[in-house]
């Protein structure tokens, strides 16, 4: 650059800077001096985003930095750089060089960045090559990736493999080339540890977007606690059908049930039997008697008792719930270790109905383990993060892992394990559609997981009431 050129830009009053194809410092006037508070022998030659830190614009400083190719005009309104904000225009300039000149923004412009930046809704943007070039801590949050880790990376990192065969990426780029934008897409994407969450995407071409270069910022909102209640209204709403329905089947049975039961009673006692006809009303009896049980299970599916809340120490209701099991669990050689995180507070709950959930639970993990010659059952309960409540703050929730090291359950069950009369293990196959049932009645949630081979476990959240 002659002499006479720095002469005259020196003596500007907005400051103006010159980049290298390397993205270093070859130039600045006096004006970026005051304005940035740096001096210009002390950051010619360095990076611009080393000297200023997270104090410069993620935006420019991935349009200013390697790998690229010649940089195209653009403006950039109310750009960070310093502790300032700046309305920028870039352009090429000769050898090469890349021109910044820099004028102070309005003070309403100045906001708009640090509220884009601290959104809850993921925001991101992309150049036209679709390399990330803006990643805000909404998005940090919502998929664990840092904007370092980020910026300058393509942004199919975050598409499942899935989708990018089903060219995907490829569709949304067609949407936005010939309608400007795209609003409300339901789709999929990456976290940093490899799970996917469900999210709704609304892209648009960047203002100074091209048809061959399409930049564009992308809004996205995690819809996964969304789902999650869709499916637990659906899961309810099929729960109250199907517990009317049992009900009536329950009443229907009831009467005729009893009516044998008494014709059976009254052959035992008259006597007039012989040996293997007393052995065959016995069984008639047993047989009875367990379906008087099932209908009993299904009028407390239909309508489960009302819930009598209470502070209740969760520890208490586990401990009281291993003892009553004790005998049983011996027999079986199954042995339980029981962890509580001291001190836990206190839950408004129903005791009794909780101790139903505890003890359909375990009685599962017992039939799991002796068929399998016995095992360990592990229970542990802590204090854990949010829990989020549709029309409520996020709280605090206490948060119960029930596993043991049984024959596990199948993937393909997985999703049946909580259906009424689903069962693998002979038993009625109401016990875990009562938990579950009890369990949501308190608002709060239950899940399982397993590996075939590796046992199961059953994951509680049951909320901490609190005056906030």
């Amino acid at each position: 650059m002659l002499a006479l050129e720095m002469t005259i830009l020196d003596g500007l009053p907005d400051p103006i800077f010159f980049v290298d194809r390397r993205g270093l410092v070859v130039y600045l006037n006096r004006a970026c001096e005051t304005a940035f508070g740096v001096a210009g022998e002390r950051v010619r030659g360095q990076a611009l985003g080393e000297t200023l830190g997270s104090e410069l614009d993620e935006g420019l400083r991935a349009l200013l930095g390697p790998p690229r190719g010649e940089v195209a005009p653009a403006s950039l309104p109310s750009v960070r750089i310093g502790s300032s904000f700046w309305d920028v225009r870039v352009t090429p300039a000769s050898d090469g060089m890349t021109a910044v000149y820099c004028i102070p923004s309005s003070g309403q412009q100045a906001g708009w960045p640090e509220l884009v930046a601290d959104s809850a809704d993921a925001i991101w943007a992309v150049d036209g090559e679709e390399r990330i070039i803006a990643w805000n801590r909404g998005a940090e949050e919502i998929f664990g990736f840092t904007s370092e880790e980020m910026i300058g990376e393509p942004v199919t990192r975050l598409i499942p493999p899935d989708l990018i065969e089903q060219r995907e990426p490829e569709r949304l780029r067609k949407a936005l080339r010939e309608l400007g934008s795209v609003r409300d897409y339901q789709t999929r994407r990456l976290t940093k540890d490899g799970h996917e969450v469900e999210v709704s995407l609304t892209s648009t071409v960047a203002r100074n977007g091209s048809a061959n270069s399409l930049a564009s910022s992308t809004i996205v909102r995690d819809l996964s606690y969304r789902r999650q209640v869709e499916r637990q209204v659906i899961e309810s709403e099929k729960m109250v059908t199907l517990g009317q329905l049992a009900a009536s089947v329950a009443q229907e049975i009831g009467a005729p049930l009893t009516t044998i039961g008494i014709v059976v009673e009254n052959l035992r006692k008259s006597g007039l039997g012989d040996g293997e006809a007393e052995k065959q009303l016995e069984t008639a009896a047993q047989q009875l008697s367990r379906i008087a049980r099932l209908t009993h299970g299904l009028v407390e599916l239909a309508k489960p008792g009302e819930l009598r809340l209470s502070a209740v120490e969760l520890c208490e209701v586990i401990d009281r719930v291993v003892e009553l099991l004790e005998a049983s669990l011996t027999r079986a050689g199954v042995k339980v270790r029981v962890s509580c995180e001291e001190p836990l507070p206190p839950i408004l709950a129903d005791a009794g109905q909780l101790q139903q959930v505890f003890l359909n639970l375990l009685l599962n993990a017992q039939r799991a383990l002796e068929s399998s010659g016995g095992g360990t059952v592990r229970i542990g309960a802590e204090l854990a993060g949010g829990f989020p409540r549709v029309g409520r703050p996020l709280r605090q929730a206490i948060k119960i892992e029930l596993s043991d090291d049984g024959p596990g359950i199948h993937p393909a069950d997985l999703n049946y394990i909580f259906a009424p009369f689903f069962s693998r293990s002979g038993g009625s196959g109401l016990g875990l559609a009562l938990a579950k049932q009890i369990v949501h009645a308190h608002g709060g949630t239950i899940e399982a997981g397993s590996e075939l081979g590796s046992g199961a476990t059953f994951t509680i959240l049951l909320p901490v009431e609190s005056d906030a």
